[in-house]
């Protein structure tokens, strides 16, 4: 009877009763009013798995930030366009009228009366080119274009670093909830053959009891472990914008550890490789080196001449104004009566 007692008692091995010591000190007692969840009552409706390549994939694709760097790209080469043009002449149409009354001076100096009106119509071909402005500007623009390009793919690596952060933290949740539920499954087991050692009289009722709180714990562990699973699922559907509805639970089981550096490479050569590779830094000393040439181009710009010039290409046409002769010709008809 004593060995049969001393079996039941060890049958727990020792990991998983480090395992029971763990969860045992992180959550709280449970209360009465709790009720037992099993693993089944979560619901497998809009379940679909998801393994890291989609999740990052889902990432790049989806992310509201990366679009709107993009647009913000698309608006820094527009602007660099439109800085190099000014390089240009530009052609533009135009039209003009012209009316003379009264007096007016001839060629000769003589003062005379003259009623008339000219008109031109044409395209004119202007090039004004303030080469100060023109430089300075375009170069300004250029180092936008690459602080916006920096700014894109610095987005891109927060996405896809928040991605697999939000992964791999399902990915635990899930271990965590595999490791509560072997652990319950084995306290289940012991408590039951405890409570047929109580009926045989082999063993006494305040062990069953130790052991009966210990199920009702893991059971509240387990359901503290699938809420943070849901909790975690939700936070990678956010990052990854997709339907709040949608339960996400994680393809691979095993979690395998991800070599990004050498272990073994030293300190200074990992934060020289940082201060080149990152695209943060690389953004700041574009907007700085932008900064610096529109400085310049305000200093230096004014004091490089501009270059213009024009050609106009049309018609001209006008002459005496015939309404105003008739008019006049009728005011020295009329007499009034006597």
């Amino acid at each position: 009877m004593s060995c049969r007692l001393l079996n039941l008692r060890v049958f727990l091995s020792p990991v998983v009763r480090v395992c029971a010591f763990v969860f045992l000190i992180q959550l709280p007692v449970p209360s009465q009013g709790q009720v037992p969840v099993s693993a089944t009552s979560i619901p497998a409706n809009n379940v679909y798995p998801i393994d890291l390549p989609t999740a990052l994939r889902l990432a790049n694709a989806q992310n509201l930030d990366i679009q709107i760097a993009r647009e913000r790209l698309k608006e820094a080469k527009a602007n660099h366009e439109s800085a190099v043009e000014l390089f240009f002449p530009w052609v533009a149409p135009g039209a003009v009228y012209r009316r003379h009354e009264n007096r007016i001076q001839d060629v000769v100096g003589n003062i005379i009366d003259a009623d008339k009106q000219s008109y031109t119509v044409g395209g004119a071909l202007t090039a004004q080119m303030d080469l100060g402005d023109a430089v300075y500007k375009s170069l300004a623009a250029k180092k936008l274009v690459n602080a916006a390009d920096h700014a894109l793919e610095s987005q891109r690596q927060d996405s896809t670093l928040a991605a697999a952060q939000g992964y791999y933290d399902l990915a635990k949740a899930k271990a965590i909830v595999e490791v509560v539920k072997e652990a319950l499954s084995i306290s289940q087991d012991y408590q039951k053959q405890l409570h047929d050692a109580v009926g045989a009289g082999i063993a006494f009722k305040g062990d069953e009891l130790r052991v009966q709180t210990q199920t009702e714990r893991y059971q509240t562990a387990l359901r503290q472990a699938l809420e943070q699973q849901r909790v975690a699922a939700a936070r990678l559907a956010q990052v990854l914008h997709l339907d709040s509805a949608v339960e996400l639970v994680p393809q691979d089981t095993d979690l395998v550890p991800l070599t990004l550096v050498e272990t073994n490479a030293p300190l200074d050569s990992l934060v020289q490789q940082a201060l080149r590779l990152r695209p943060e830094l690389k953004q700041s000393q574009a907007l700085v080196s932008a900064a610096h040439d529109a400085r310049n181009g305000a200093v230096y710009g004014p004091l490089i001449p501009s270059v213009g010039a024009q050609a106009f290409g049309g018609g001209l046409g006008g002459g005496a104004c015939l309404i105003s002769a008739v008019f006049a010709q009728a005011k020295r008809a009329w007499k009034p009566p006597d």
